[in-house]
């Protein structure tokens, strides 16, 4: 009798011990003082200081809105009912996104613990992606809603239409259209789904797909706007560069995941060897979804990073659930063991702090307004940071989100003004030169300042400038008060 009442009790455990791991993966990596370095530093800051994308940036003509309104907006709500300062909206961003999309298929499946199996195979494997996984960025919700999407996916395949399935994927993509704006990412699954000749999921993911993009653009309050400058944005990217090595690496081409190859090819291998063998294996949209990324990735990795390994683990999900349902029934007490195990395992991968992966990550020697060596260095009100490095922007606005100034690069160099982005781009260039950036010293006033990275002993040679080391390999430089505005 006991035994009976313990074996119905166990896939509710199991499920609790895997959300429980998954939950305090994230909490313990931000013990170590873990922050992530980029974008979501920027979007904490802007929700902070209530500013208009055009009063953070100095932007090229086409750019009217923000480009991740959804986001924002989640985030303010979060601030007004927490008061919670920028460096917690931002730990909020890390956790609650990483929480959202590992949790998501310990719902779903009948084994969570496959699901454990899989992300411990890849944190051996490709320990750099959950790097990318906790940078607290909204490009996650995207890869969530993929996944989800795919969970789904074989309950479009009956002979009734279901109603559910095809709302919550609706609903899903709007709200990731609102949030992240990379609508057009769902070309990728669509052709994945023709491609695999399931007509009938190919036809029901074209309808909900223009549903949901046009339900997400309409949220923003802008419609016509949003879809118009989300493409601009795309055009913008493709022609602002001439050399590769001028993009940001995540937009940059790869050269393809040979763990990942070998990984796949083991699984197919050892699905031989137990003589399991279906074409179906490979022959299904999860599969190709990978396949077309992993191709995908050779023109950019984040087609890759985003949406191909979402195949990937999941694809790798369910070799596993397939083998456990043949060795374990659902209701074995012996799960609870292993999947403890498992979970401590996983939490132990993660959370290692190898090559000071987390605490190399800390809160840097940034520039404040706050300081009172900084703060005369700081712009004037109503000045203009220039700057080639995109992380001068992003710390900077984290820590002083209120600034009364404006940036001439931001988080993405396409927005900016033309003529700013040839310079940008004749530096990027030559980059052992201080010349290129003497056109920016050309056009500076009083209030602006131009900061560049560079060690204490190497002033910046620009003698137009007045010239401060104000933090750790920053020079920050001015015009001379005395100069004509």
């Amino acid at each position: 009798m006991i035994n009976k009442s313990i074996s119905g009790i166990v896939p509710m455990v199991v499920v609790l011990i895997a959300i429980w791991a998954i939950l305090m993966i994230p909490f313990k990596i931000i013990g170590y003082g873990f922050l992530p370095p980029d974008d979501a530093l920027w979007h904490s800051a802007k929700v902070i200081s209530g500013k208009n994308w055009s009063e953070v940036l100095v932007l090229r003509d086409g750019i009217k809105m923000e480009s991740h309104p959804g986001w924002h907006y989640i985030l303010s709500f979060v601030h007004k009912i927490t008061s919670w300062d920028v460096h917690s909206l931002v730990l909020f961003s890390v956790i609650s996104l990483f929480i959202l999309f590992f949790s998501i298929p310990v719902f779903f499946l009948r084994y969570p613990e496959s699901w454990l199996l899989s992300i411990l195979t890849l944190s051996i494997a490709t320990p750099g992606w959950f790097f990318r996984m906790l940078l607290g960025r909204p490009y996650i919700v995207t890869m969530a809603v993929l996944l989800f999407i795919f969970m789904l996916w074989p309950r479009l395949k009956g002979k009734k239409i279901a109603y559910a399935s095809l709302i919550t994927i609706t609903v899903l993509i709007a709200v990731s259209t609102w949030i992240h704006r990379t609508f057009y990412i769902l070309l990728i699954p669509i052709a994945a789904f023709l491609l695999a000749r399931e007509w009938k999921a190919s036809i029901y993911m074209i309808i909900c797909s223009i549903a949901g993009i046009f339900i997400g653009a309409a949220l923003t309050g802008h419609p016509i706007l949003f879809i118009k400058q989300t493409m601009l944005h795309l055009i913008f990217i493709s022609a602002s560069y001439e050399t590769q090595d001028t993009l940001v690496t995540e937009l940059r081409p790869a050269l393809g995941d040979f763990a990942i190859v070998i990984i796949v090819a083991l699984f197919l291998f050892w699905r031989a060897l137990r003589g399991r063998w279906n074409k179906n294996v490979v022959d299904n949209p999860i599969f190709i979804l990978g396949a077309l990324s992993f191709i995908g990735g050779f023109i950019t990795r984040r087609i890759w990073l985003d949406v191909g390994m979402v195949a990937v683990i999941l694809w790798m999900t369910i070799e596993f659930e397939d083998f456990l349902s043949r060795i374990i029934k659902i209701e074995s007490s012996r799960r609870l063991l292993s999947v403890l195990a498992l979970a401590g395992i996983l939490y132990l991968s993660l959370t290692a702090d190898v090559g000071a992966r987390w605490t190399n990550c800390r809160p840097q020697d940034y520039l404040s307004s706050e300081d009172p060596a900084q703060a005369e260095w700081m712009p004037d009100p109503g000045g203009i940071i220039y700057s080639d490095d995109m992380m001068i922007f992003f710390q900077t606005v984290f820590k002083n989100p209120n600034g009364n100034w404006r940036y001439i690069l931001g988080s993405e160099s396409a927005i900016m003004p033309q003529e700013d982005l040839d310079i940008l781009r004749n530096i990027q260039k030559n980059r052992w030169s201080y010349v290129p950036f003497e056109p920016w010293v050309k056009k500076m006033r009083i209030e602006d300042r131009l900061i560049i990275r560079g060690e204490e002993d190497r002033k910046p040679k620009l003698s137009e400038l007045e010239w401060n080391y104000a933090a750790r390999s920053t020079w920050i430089g001015r015009k001379p008060k005395h100069a004509t505005k």
